[in-house]
C-alpha cells in the first residue's frame, strides 16, 4: 500500500487508486540448497545494465557437499534481461553435457524464464531459438528446472552483472576454485 494513501483510502478508491491490503509474513530464512545424493545443483543469472542494454550471463554447478564443480561468466553485448537469463541457463545445460554434470537441478530467480520453459513459449526469434536449444539439452540430461528466491542466488547475480559490467567471459573449473564449502556461497 502506497504511504501518500494510508490515512485516506476511501478517497484514494474514489479517485481510481486501488490498494490491496497486505498482510506482513513473518521473516524465513533464505539459502541454497543442496541437491539429492548422486545430482548436480545448476544455480543460473543473467543481468541486463538497461533493458536493453550491456548484458551477462553466469553460472555455477555444484555437489551435494557444496563443493563447486564448474563457474561461468559470459559477456553477452546488448540484451535484454529475459535473453540474459535464457542464456545463462543455456550456457549451464551446455557445459554440464560436456563436462559429465548430471542429473542437475536447475535454479532460476526469474519466473518469466521458468514459464517459458514449461510453456515452450513462441515469441521472438531470439527468445525461442534459446527455449529450442535448452529443450534439446534437457532432452539429453536429466533436468529439473525450479524457482530460487534472489536472496540464495547472490554468487551468480554478482558474477552476472561482473560479466555485464565488463563485458567478461569466464570460464573456471574445479581446480581453478579457491573456495570451500564451508564459505558462504550466497
Amino acid at each position: 500500500m502506497s504511504t501518500q494513501w494510508k490515512s485516506d483510502l476511501h478517497r484514494a478508491a474514489v479517485m481510481g487508486f486501488i490498494f490491496r491490503q497486505t498482510v506482513p509474513r513473518a521473516p524465513s530464512i533464505v539459502r541454497w540448497r543442496a541437491p539429492s545424493p548422486s545430482w548436480f545443483n545448476l544455480n543460473t543469472d543473467g543481468s541486463s545494465l538497461e533493458n536493453p542494454g550491456l548484458a551477462g550471463a553466469a553460472g555455477i554447478i555444484r555437489d551435494l557437499a557444496g563443493h563447486v564443480h564448474l563457474a561461468y561468466k559470459f559477456a553477452l553485448g546488448t540484451g535484454t534481461s529475459v535473453l540474459a537469463e535464457l542464456t545463462a541457463v543455456w550456457r549451464g545445460l551446455e557445459l554440464a553435457l560436456t563436462h559429465g554434470l548430471a542429473p542437475l537441478v536447475v535454479e532460476v530467480d526469474a519466473t518469466t524464464v521458468i514459464l517459458l520453459l514449461q510453456s515452450r513459449a513462441s515469441g521472438k526469434w531470439e527468445v525461442q531459438h534459446l527455449i529450442m536449444r535448452i529443450v534439446r539439452l534437457q532432452q539429453l540430461l536429466v533436468v529439473d528446472v525450479q524457482h530460487i528466491f534472489r536472496e540464495a542466488n547472490g554468487v551468480v547475480d554478482h558474477l552476472a552483472k561482473e560479466a555485464a559490467s565488463l563485458q567478461l567471459t569466464r570460464v573456471l573449473h574445479h581446480d581453478n576454485i579457491t573456495c570451500s564449502p564451508r564459505h558462504s556461497l550466497t
